[in-house]
């Protein structure tokens, strides 16, 4: 029975023409997946030296905010499907797919889902918690808006993603710097002024099929000191207290019921408020957490093939899809002082330890390593798997303790401490 419905599935895959749109780290794996699954792979990316450029049987240098180009390219290449991993490109994708009567999300969807604005209105009239906001189209209207009493807040702009422009601001003389910065990193230059809560964040990663959430993963998160708002650490599964962690196991249901969303992979940032417990929706995306947890992560912890599943999805396919959650992970940043790098040493000795799915530098010897002040420039990761909790941090420091780089200014240096 189960060799048949293998026969089945490679069948109804065989030969059939995907555009994935982005060729960067994150997306690789689904172009490596997709032609393990006997797809015919074409792949775009505004940078014609992307990753995925040798990887993928066709490779077109071509912007994912640029819809018509990518249409056309669809099109002529007469694809089944279309998929992207990128945020920037969750629009393209659902233009594309609309336009062509392919399967995927909408145009409307895709919408709210990439407008933090759109979307907190749609989640106050879906009743889902989220901090009070306010957009705004200039430093000035910033500074009239945010009067002491509001303070702190924070500023992000209304459409991007790895808290790219996102700041705290606990001081009236800084808001119009922090406004400016948001607007600059805004691809429709509006920004949003919100509600500093106090909590424990994490976010969800889950898999909607025919309108139903199935849950793979609910973490709980370590951030980065203020003022910056980008991730240092994410351990699953999140220790959430359990009236919380009911309110996070519907949550992705009631997001895909206030979105109309029928098909989708969700990835969903919330926060646990220390004062009451309540449970807030800070944002969601219509694509998987990146670093490789819904691709490599994920299926180590869960047992689903989600690159897979969502490549299915695409094409209009179900998939069975039964997460186990025996097991703990965590995906866990390496940071490291400003400098030239010359020299990365203990990767492979890091890889080969029992329970690391990767350890990585993406900096590569005589490139710099620069202040990180979002999620871009985050110089390194680690993705590793355990028993427990406490066996998963065991892992992890043992992965540290092999990782140095060497730099024009000094030799063996260490990943720097994580902040408490």
């Amino acid at each position: 029975m189960g060799e048949h419905l293998a026969s089945e599935s490679a069948a109804a895959l065989s030969g059939k023409r995907l555009l994935i749109l982005g060729g960067g780290l994150w997306q690789l794996e689904y172009v490596r997946r997709a032609r393990q699954l006997g797809l015919d792979t074409w792949v775009t990316d505004w940078s014609p030296d992307a990753l995925a450029r040798h990887e993928a049987d066709h490779f077109e240098p071509i912007d994912l905010k640029d819809r018509e180009g990518t249409l056309a390219l669809a099109s002529r290449a007469r694809v089944d499907g279309v998929l992207t991993a990128a945020d920037i490109g969750v629009p393209t994708a659902a233009y594309v797919a609309e336009r062509l009567g392919l399967p995927g999300q909408s145009v409307d969807v895709a919408d709210l889902a990439t407008n933090k604005f759109k979307m907190r209105e749609r989640c106050r009239a879906a009743g889902i918690a989220c901090p009070w906001y306010r957009l705004v189209e200039s430093a000035v209207e910033a500074c009239q808006f945010t009067t002491a009493d509001r303070l702190p807040v924070i500023v992000k702009p209304v459409d991007n993603c790895s808290s790219r422009g996102v700041r705290w601001v606990n001081r009236p003389n800084e808001i119009a710097s922090a406004v400016e910065a948001a607007l600059e990193a805004s691809l429709s230059q509006r920004a949003l002024v919100e509600q500093f809560l106090v909590g424990v964040e994490g976010s969800i990663e889950a898999i909607v099929q025919d309108g139903v959430a199935i849950v793979l993963g609910i973490c709980d998160k370590t951030k980065s000191p203020l003022p910056d708002r980008y991730d240092l650490e994410l351990r699953y599964p999140g220790a959430h207290a359990p009236n919380a962690g009911r309110d996070l196991d519907a949550l992705a249901q009631r997001i895909a019921d206030a979105f109309g969303i029928r098909n989708a992979i969700l990835h969903i940032e919330f926060l646990v408020s220390h004062d009451t417990g309540a449970v807030y929706l800070i944002e969601f995306a219509v694509r998987g957490c990146g670093s490789k947890v819904v691709t490599h992560l994920m299926p180590a912890m869960t047992g689903v093939d989600v690159p897979a599943v969502v490549i299915r999805q695409a094409l209009g396919l179900r998939s069975h899809v039964a997460p186990t959650h025996g097991r703990h992970g965590a995906l866990h940043f390496l940071l490291f002082p400003p400098g030239r790098v010359t020299a990365v040493h203990g990767i492979a000795e890091a890889r080969a330890l029992p329970g690391v799915i990767d350890a990585c530098v993406e900096t590569e010897p005589g490139e710099r390593i620069g202040a990180v002040h979002d999620g871009r420039s985050r110089p390194g990761h680690v993705l590793v798997y355990g028993s427990d909790r406490a066996d998963v941090q065991r892992l992890i420091g043992e992965v540290r303790r092999r990782i140095r780089l060497d730099y024009d200014s000094g030799c063996d240096v260490a990943p720097l401490e994580m902040p408490a």
